[in-house]
């Protein structure tokens, strides 16, 4: 894309200097292990400040971290677990690894279930709903599910791996579930390569998860426990990303909404996530299209990647789908192969015009291509 070579869409980078400070310092220093370490002591309490709750727990990674919260939870065989149609296949391994039974709630057009959806799999042996924040948007109906369940005696777990700066209905993401599990993976927008972070105001059930995951300083008696703990060295990564967390999610904001508009526009698409004057509540790193069918879906999807711009468009054998997981689900609501979204870069405002020049013109090109616009 001539003229947006400075466009970076792994935001990590952007702080690269001071993580490599930070990083020095450390290695210099030798105090790598999270025992003792006081990077991990702040990352935690970011996280906890930063979702208003009691406490945080960092880990291995998230889809660990997953594992070791249902561990926790004391859920195992005859437990069944509602997971959403749309997330990552580890939330249906972890649950297959501690013995319960994966049920699948279908997803409608914001890719999350509605409290609707999930009325007809809740049983008397429901345990436990994994409800996940998506593609840097809030869930939908968070307040009423939270109640609902909260009603039924049922856990709610938040997956906010995605949700970095994710605000929902008014409070952050992760603010709501018996317990919220962040990723630090390479694709987040804090990203230290691998990682995740357990927020929850349940101290005991965070004393528990920290000696499941290794801290052999608490006194666990009747449970195996492993090793999943995270380095000094990732934590140190993070907390750079983290101060810059709000200056990021602000500038992506201001892009995504100028994409939005001009996607809203276009005769190629049904519905734009977020819709324009919506996006506050996410944090800006995607926009998501609803087009007419799946060819278009897909044509956009290479249009766009051919130019370096990321792009996801959900097909046969993606492990975001529960139709790729091994296990049996009720169908969609929607057709998810009509879904794209593309990744928004942080790039300086004077390159913002140009960068909208070549969505719009990718737009164009392929309601072209296909006959112009749907009636």
């Amino acid at each position: 894309m001539p003229g947006l070579d400075s466009a970076v869409y792994q935001y990590s980078t952007l702080t690269s200097p001071a993580q490599t400070a930070a990083a020095q310092t450390l290695l210099a220093s030798g105090k790598l292990s999270s025992i003792g370490g006081h990077h991990l002591q702040q990352l935690e309490s970011r996280v906890a400040m930063m979702t208003g709750r009691s406490g945080a727990m960092s880990c291995a990674s998230a889809s660990a971290a997953v594992e070791l919260v249902l561990r926790a939870l004391d859920l195992g065989p005859g437990d069944e677990v509602i997971v959403p149609e749309v997330a990552w296949v580890s939330l249906g391994a972890a649950i297959d690894h501690v013995g319960a039974q994966v049920q699948v709630a279908p997803a409608g057009t914001d890719l999350t279930p509605r409290w609707e959806d999930l009325v007809p799999l809740i049983g008397p042996s429901t345990r436990a709903v994994i409800l996940a924040h998506l593609r840097g948007r809030p869930a939908a109906d968070i307040d009423r599910i939270t109640e609902e369940l909260r009603r039924r005696d049922i856990l709610m777990i938040e997956d906010c791996a995605q949700a970095w700066g994710v605000t929902a209905a008014g409070r952050p993401a992760g603010a709501r579930g018996t317990v919220a599990v962040f990723s630090l993976n390479h694709h987040k927008l804090v990203s230290t390569g691998e990682g995740g972070v357990v927020v929850t105001d349940d101290t005991a059930l965070l004393e528990r998860l920290r000696a499941l995951a290794g801290d052999t300083r608490i006194a666990l008696t009747g449970r195996w426990r492993t090793s999943l703990r995270l380095s000094e060295l990732h934590a140190a990564l993070a907390l750079p990303q983290l101060d810059f967390l709000p200056e990021l999610t602000g500038h992506l904001r201001r892009l995504q909404h100028q994409l939005s508009v001009a996607a809203s526009a276009s005769p190629l698409t049904v519905q734009v996530l977020p819709q324009p004057g919506r996006g506050e509540e996410g944090n800006g790193c995607l926009l998501g299209m609803w087009v007419h069918d799946v060819q278009t879906a897909r044509e956009l999807s290479d249009r766009f990647f051919s130019l370096g711009v990321p792009s996801w468009h959900p097909s046969e054998g993606d492990l975001h789908l529960a139709s790729s997981w091994p296990t049996h689900a009720t169908g969609s609501r929607v057709d998810l192969g009509s879904y794209l979204d593309i990744g928004v870069p942080y790039l300086p405002e004077e390159h913002h015009d140009a960068f909208l020049a070549v969505f719009t013109d990718t737009l164009s090109e392929v309601a072209h291509t296909r006959g112009g616009a749907h009636a």
